[in-house]
């Protein structure tokens, strides 16, 4: 097993992803509906808010220059039949307005590992990555409502 890098969990992207922090990027309404949970410290899983329905597994790092390793989150992914990706963060220099605590970030690295890995990265703005999460999170949405269940009257 490798060792920590660091000898405290950095929850910048935790913070960044609340509400009020990201709702500068997507407006209020839209950063309510875009819910995740921290499984790790490490790995999240975006869900839908009103019936907790999972969307997405995102692992989450600071960009330190690394290649992230993938195999875990990627055959999670594959299991769960959901699009996993790999966000590489830069903290900022100032604070997240909405946690002062913790820095913000000020833009991302960011790969799809399943399904259909990217072979390169992506460089997204914090406003990018936002609107990105909300577009996976519809997507998603949007195919599972097609899906007719076994007991459903369509069979």
């Amino acid at each position: 097993m490798q060792e920590e890098q660091f000898l405290i969990r950095d929850r910048a992207y935790g913070v960044w992803h609340r509400p009020r922090s990201i709702e500068r990027f997507l407006g209020h309404r839209r950063a309510k509906s875009l819910t995740m949970a921290d499984l790790d410290s490490v790995m999240f899983v975006e869900y839908g808010y009103d019936n907790k329905l999972p969307l997405a597994l995102v692992e989450v790092a600071q960009d330190i220059g690394q290649e992230k390793p993938t195999g875990v989150i990627r055959q999670l992914a594959k299991m769960a039949n959901l699009p996993a990706f790999v966000a590489l963060y830069t903290p900022a220099v100032q604070p997240n307005p909405a946690s002062p605590a913790w820095h913000d970030i000020d833009q991302f690295r960011v790969k799809r590992v399943w399904p259909k890995p990217e072979a390169a990265w992506r460089n997204l703005s914090p406003n990018e990555w936002a609107s990105a999460l909300v577009q996976i999170r519809d997507w998603q949405l949007r195919k599972f409502a097609s899906q007719v269940a076994a007991n459903d009257d369509a069979y």
